[in-house]
């Protein structure tokens, strides 16, 4: 259940906040109809800690509302859940649902909250997966998502909130809306959006296609030595910078948009700004 707040962060509320110097985090923060702050006031806690076993090429999904969602990897053939359920009310705690669907071959949990007008409450996640796992769908509204260790094919957002993943080798998809996103030591082909945020990828050895694009926000790119690839990297409010030697057709009539060969082509990096700046280097 998505609980929807009259302002978001980059509504006329918070904007006037923000003028007047008041920071606001949009993963834990909401404003209420009374134009009071709630979400900072979570001091009843509840803590869950589950364990279901999990081959080594399984999957594992997540679904969360408000809450950071943190998993690392591990050599165990088992999922390892801590769950910590934080509320503003005591009995709050008992009305947050964590429904968990297990077997050996694949894990879902879903964070149900109820359907009650300004609820205010958060749970936090910290998850191990046997390497190697491919993490279907993990998702959070309100809160950062990390990912760290060794996967296989990953799916992961997040509405308000940033994406940090380290370490994939499948098919990998990054998204947010109000955040950033930062890749590295990935080698899958990756796919990376967000709309008020920047993103920085790091990939030491270029195997499969890069596409990244945001709104409001720089692209970063770092690759190893002596990289491979098509390149097109276009910005409408910025400029295209590359360390790389590149060849192109024609000539290059704008610094904002930039397209040719790097060394002896190969994977396509696609990467596409409005409002910022694009470097491709070392």
């Amino acid at each position: 259940m998505k609980k929807k707040a009259p302002f978001s962060v980059f509504g006329l509320a918070a904007a006037v906040l923000l003028t007047l110097g008041v920071s606001l985090n949009a993963a834990c923060v909401f404003i209420g109809e009374d134009g009071s702050f709630f979400g900072r006031d979570y001091k009843y806690k509840q803590e869950m800690l589950k364990t279901y076993p999990l081959a080594a090429d399984g999957s594992f999904t997540l679904k969360n509302t408000n809450g950071l969602i943190r998993i690392s990897s591990w050599e165990r053939a088992e999922v390892e859940i801590k769950a910590e359920k934080a509320t503003a009310r005591e009995n709050d705690l008992d009305r947050i649902e964590i429904k968990i669907d297990a077997n050996d071959k694949a894990v879902s949990v879903d964070t149900i909250y109820p359907k009650l007008r300004f609820f205010r409450a958060r749970v936090n996640y910290e998850v191990k997966v046997p390497a190697g796992s491919r993490l279907e769908t993990i998702r959070s509204t309100n809160g950062d998502v990390e990912l760290t260790g060794r996967f296989g094919d990953v799916k992961a957002g997040s509405t308000n909130g940033d994406v940090r993943l380290d370490g994939a080798s499948g098919k990998i998809s990054l998204s947010t809306t109000n955040g950033d996103i930062q890749a590295q030591n990935i080698t899958g082909r990756l796919e990376a959006d967000t709309t008020n945020g920047k993103i920085t990828l790091e990939v030491p050895k270029l195997e499969a296609d890069i596409d990244a694009g945001t709104t409001n926000g720089s692209i970063h790119l770092r690759l190893g030595a002596d990289p491979n690839a098509r390149l097109s990297a276009h910005t409408t409010n910025g400029h295209v910078t590359v360390d790389f030697p590149i060849t192109v057709q024609g000539r290059i009539s704008s610094r904002r948009r930039v397209e040719g060969t790097i060394g002896n082509g190969g994977p396509a990096i696609s990467l596409k700004t409005t409002n910022g700046s694009i470097t491709i280097g070392r």
